[in-house]
């Protein structure tokens, strides 16, 4: 009895699904055997490999095309959260009634978002093509307007979330069922909800400063705030996908830009300013590893390995 309570801790260890459809059918045969405190080390890297293989997706259950149908949906509709800067930058200049004297480079990636603004609007009517074509356009813009009519803003790195996200959004929608594909997976709701966060974000940090009561949080807090609106947004918006695993890779790719911004505050805290110094480290920290951990999340260095030649 004390063998197998040891056995099923062990057990315990592995996937939930995974216990279910084989975890009788190994303790049946773990206690039919010799006891061996090999057994319990096997149990161990067993569970340890099985949950690396679905981190990674390299057991072929994340479906690539789902998870890009739910990014081609929800993306469009989550960036819009990145304007909220400029909404916060517009109402000051609105409230002091100089809107009309306010300079383009107060809010120079402003174009971007109405470019993603009008692919958002495609998407919700389900013109694939149309929010594919205006989504690579509003990608280059962005790039433009942040790295010529800035002062090198693109190189921020908390903004380089907002860039990724974009490009995997226009990957989705080019190379995805497209939106209307992904509305079955999350339904009326889960747009509602990423609606919702885009507003909570822009209420945060547009009007928030301007209200006594949340003024100084709002100030502080504001940039974190929008993040946290984002990534919840995106989270509650697929929490209705029945597969957890593709609404969990969703999730990663929609939280991209909170990704970002969690690092930047991690590495500026850990390792300081003499990271920004190197530029080349800084591109591959805040470009590549997010990028690198998105594509090991969706299972492609398994596509890959199979197209190969053998």
């Amino acid at each position: 009895m004390n063998q197998e309570r040891r056995y099923r801790r062990l057990l315990a260890l592995y996937p939930r699904d995974h216990r279910e459809r084989h975890g009788e059918e190994m303790l049946g045969v773990l206690l039919d055997g010799t006891p061996s405190w090999r057994d319990g080390l096997d149990l161990v890297g067993g569970a340890i490999a099985l949950h690396l293989r679905r981190v990674f997706g390299l057991d072929g259950q994340v479906r690539v095309r789902d998870v890009l149908s739910i990014v081609s949906l929800l993306g469009p509709l989550v960036i819009l959260t990145g304007a909220a800067p400029d909404l916060r930058e517009i109402a000051w200049w609105v409230k002091n009634d100089a809107f009309g004297d306010m300079p383009i480079t107060q809010v120079p990636d402003a174009p971007a978002w109405g470019a993603w603004a009008v692919v958002a609007v495609l998407v919700l009517f389900g013109q694939r093509r149309a929010a594919a074509v205006s989504a690579w356009i509003a990608t280059g813009v962005y790039v433009a307007a942040e790295s010529v009519l800035s002062t090198a803003l693109f190189w921020r790195y908390e903004d380089a979330g907002w860039m990724l996200l974009g490009l995997f959004t226009a990957v989705a929608l080019t190379w995805s069922p497209g939106p209307v594909h992904g509305k079955q997976f999350v339904g009326t709701r889960g747009i509602l909800l990423a609606l919702v966060g885009d507003a909570v974000a822009a209420a945060v940090l547009a009007v928030g400063p301007h209200v006594p009561a949340f003024g100084f949080w709002t100030r502080g807090l504001g940039p974190g705030l929008t993040y946290a609106a984002l990534a919840l947004g995106g989270y509650l918006a697929c929490r209705r996908v029945r597969n957890r695993r593709t609404a969990r890779r969703a999730v990663l790719v929609l939280a991209l830009p909170a990704f970002t911004f969690l690092l930047d505050i991690v590495l500026v805290t850990l390792i300081g300013p003499p990271l920004y110094w190197i530029s080349a480290i800084d591109f591959v920290v805040f470009y590549g590893v997010p990028v690198l951990i998105v594509l090991a999340g969706m299972g492609i260095p398994r596509l890959v390995r199979k197209s190969l030649p053998s």
